[in-house]
């Protein structure tokens, strides 16, 4: 990691993870001379510097990262450690080991997390490293308004998704009903689904608690009626009569007219998709495009291939995000770090975009690169999983989560997210009503800023 003039090491982490509001951003990190870097095609050079290993943290997903530190060892005869979390405990773990003076090369973020992460040091600009600008230059919107802070470069994109709605179509057809076009329609749907005994609970939420499970839930139909939950200059949109406050309202009566599946206050994505693949209800939503790959997949799902995907009500508006890969200051080889984040986030010795076209291929996630979005590894890669030109569809009304709740970008942004998922779940459960809710996420508002 490199020094700031008269700062150790030790302390300026400390100081940092201490220090969340101290202004502490990507100017702390500029200015600094960098390595000597080989000439010609950036991903296909190698470092003149030299390292025995190299190593990331990074929450788990799959077997993508013994694969992909596989084949790093395997171009450039260099190892790999790893530190894996669950998606949740990533951030508590990569603070810890922070600060705990750790050597962490490369690791990675969702958009809820990574403004935090930069405010308190961790978070290296990319901006001068060879063939940045050409990433830079193929990134989608939706990657852009993540990977670029402040005007800075600062991360090389994972995957991205767009939040859609699901439906069973066996039990669609048994019902005698179309895709719902309005919440309306969708709640007379429900009722009449579980009046004629075709589902106990025609609808399975995500509402687990995490940063963006169930928060994103509620995020999604409040945009897509028209609602955010802070305006740009940073106020609450929660008061009485707010768009926000009457979607909540709405998602509560589901649960209380036992429209709504109970495990859905544990589901994430990946457990709602497993469940959804019972065929026990009608509809999934909304949530991540990918849950397709898992609901339509015969390995996993009974009804693979029944499955469908559908759009939001109105004029189709929904949410987005991308998650990204960082070069940590902590890193022990500027140049080396840089080489893993593109086997990670970037292109392999081969020029390929390695790590975006396999998840786009063998997990349905979207890239963060204009190139693999228009390739036919989405637009054929998908066919097994769901209709592609629908989801892309989709992810043309799709806007940044930061634009619906733009406090993602405030230090503060994380206990306040604890606070909701737990009144929601009040709320939902019926302990306390949607108005009680909100007056205490509001109340909460100030709490967090004061520490």
């Amino acid at each position: 990691m490199r020094e700031q003039p008269g700062v150790s090491h030790g302390l300026r982490r400390r100081d940092l993870l201490k220090a969340t509001t101290a202004g502490l951003g990507l100017g702390a990190l500029g200015g600094l001379p960098g390595p000597a870097w080989a000439a010609g095609t950036p991903w296909a050079d190698r470092p003149a510097s030299k390292v025995d290993r190299l190593n990331f943290v990074v929450w788990t997903y799959g077997d993508i990262y013994s694969k992909i530190s596989r084949k790093f060892n395997d171009d450039w005869g260099i190892p790999v450690d790893s530190t894996i979390s669950s998606f949740n405990d990533h951030p508590t773990k990569l603070m810890t080991m922070y600060a705990g003076n750790e050597t962490i090369d490369v690791s990675q973020s969702s958009p809820f997390s990574l403004p935090n992460f930069i405010s308190q040091g961790l978070v290296e600009p990319l901006d001068d490293l060879p063939g940045a600008k050409e990433y830079l230059a193929d990134l989608t919107e939706s990657a852009r308004q993540v990977a670029v802070y402040d005007g800075k470069l600062v991360g090389l994109p994972y995957f991205s998704t767009v939040w859609v709605w699901n439906y069973y179509s066996d039990m669609m057809e048994k019902a005698k009903l179309e895709p719902f076009k309005t919440y309306d329609e969708f709640m007379e749907q429900c009722r009449k689904v579980k009046k004629d005994k075709i589902a106990e609970y025609p609808v399975a939420w995500v509402a687990g608690v995490g940063l963006e499970q169930l928060p994103g839930t509620w995020y999604q139909m409040t945009w897509n009626r028209g609602g955010v939950f802070f305006d740009k200059a940073g106020n609450h949109q929660l008061g009485p009569g707010s768009i926000a406050r009457e979607t909540l309202k709405w998602w509560v009566q589901t649960f209380t007219e036992q429209l709504a599946d109970p495990e859905s206050l544990k589901a994430q994505f990946t457990t709602s998709a497993k469940a959804f693949g019972a065929g026990k209800n009608l509809y999934r939503g909304p949530n991540h495009h990918y849950g397709l790959n898992i609901a339509n997949d015969p390995a996993q799902s009974p009804i693979a291939g029944k499955v469908k995907v559908l759009g939001s009500p109105g004029d189709g508006r929904t949410i987005g995000d991308s998650h990204v890969y960082f070069l940590c200051t902590a890193n022990r080889d500027k140049a080396w770090a840089w080489k893993l984040l593109q086997y990670l986030g970037g292109r392999t010795k081969d020029g390929q975009y390695s790590q975006a076209i396999n998840l786009a291929r063998d997990a349905m996630l979207g890239s963060g690169y204009k190139s693999v979005m228009t390739s036919n590894v989405i637009t054929e890669g998908w066919k097994p999983w769901g209709d592609p030109q629908k989801i892309l569809e989709i992810w043309d009304k799709a806007t940044y989560v930061g634009e619906i709740c733009n406090s993602i970008y405030k230090p503060w942004h994380f206990p306040w997210t604890d606070r909701l998922n737990i009144e929601v779940q009040k709320a939902l459960t019926g302990q306390i009503t949607a108005d009680k809710c909100c007056d205490n996420l509001i109340a909460a508002i100030k709490e967090v800023q004061r520490g």
